[in-house]
């Protein structure tokens, strides 16, 4: 096996990598990331933020699990036990066979981080023997918190009580870049377990837990990006979803389907 070797220029992507020299494949791997979009104007009235100003966070290492959840309640059901009927324009709203809707909550990705910076350290590379692995972990650290946030004020003495409320805020809005995936996303969880550190007490190592709230376009109209991003997210999956359908195959079935619910009301079939 070949030994590592010194830092090579070649292997820098940019004034920060952490990046290990010895790979055990043959070729490069693409790396996830996170891009932090500037607001296109601020409610202050400033000039649109130049879009040089993005800002990425490309992981060290990819996810070993990405976890994407999508949750909702069936609301007929509970109508039904409550003998509450809908009225009847949300009848009609949920289609002609009144089955009802899902209130369904946005989709929930999540996954673990990991940063080292003990092989830079090692190979002498700029920042990381006095930074660490504080750079990465401020980025998600801003991101959860959103830089427009103003510093909370200090709470009162009888207000700091278990229990209390958590403080609203307002994360940074990215896109998480997975391959050929783009999803507009905010940090709903960020979990940082430091584990290794310099003897100034700087975490060299870290392992981050992330959950992400997926942006849908009515949820911030005022930001064409999320809209153009999330559309261009359900159109690859609209493509794909046509890839898998083997509809053609079993088309005695679908017919026969068609037949028994051909008015619209439902039919025996046979």
């Amino acid at each position: 096996m070949p030994q590592p070797t010194a830092a090579d220029p070649t292997r820098d992507t940019g004034p920060r990598n952490l990046d290990p020299q010895l790979d055990a494949l043959g070729h490069r791997l693409e790396h996830a990331a996170l891009v932090r979009i500037p607001d296109p104007a601020t409610a202050t009235g400033k000039a649109p933020a130049p879009a040089g100003e993005h800002q990425v966070l490309r992981f060290q290492y990819n996810p070993e699990t990405l976890t994407r959840t999508r949750q909702g309640n069936w609301e007929a059901r509970k109508l039904r036990r409550s003998g509450v009927s809908p009225p009847q324009e949300a009848r009609t709203e949920r289609g002609g066979m009144g089955s009802g809707a899902v209130n369904a909550e946005s989709e929930q990705i999540s996954f673990k981080l990991v940063f080292d910076a003990t092989e830079a350290i090692l190979a002498g590379r700029a920042d990381a023997g006095t930074t660490g692995v504080l750079p990465e972990l401020a980025f998600l650290e801003i991101g959860a918190r959103g830089r427009e946030n103003p510093p909370a004020p200090a709470p009162a003495k009888a207000a700091a009580r278990p229990g209390q409320k958590a403080q609203p805020v307002r994360p940074d809005e990215m896109l998480l870049v997975v391959g050929g995936r783009a999803f507009p996303v905010v940090i709903t969880s960020l979990t940082i377990t430091e584990q290794k550190f310099l003897p100034t007490l700087v975490p060299v190592r870290a392992e981050v837990e992330l959950r992400l709230t997926v942006l849908e376009s009515g949820e911030s109209a005022y930001r064409q990006w999320i809209s153009t991003s999330f559309t261009a997210l359900m159109k690859q999956r609209t493509d794909a979803a046509a890839v898998a359908d083997f509809g053609g195959s079993l088309k005695a079935v679908t017919d026969a389907l068609t037949t028994a619910f051909s008015g619209g009301t439902g039919g025996t079939a046979t």
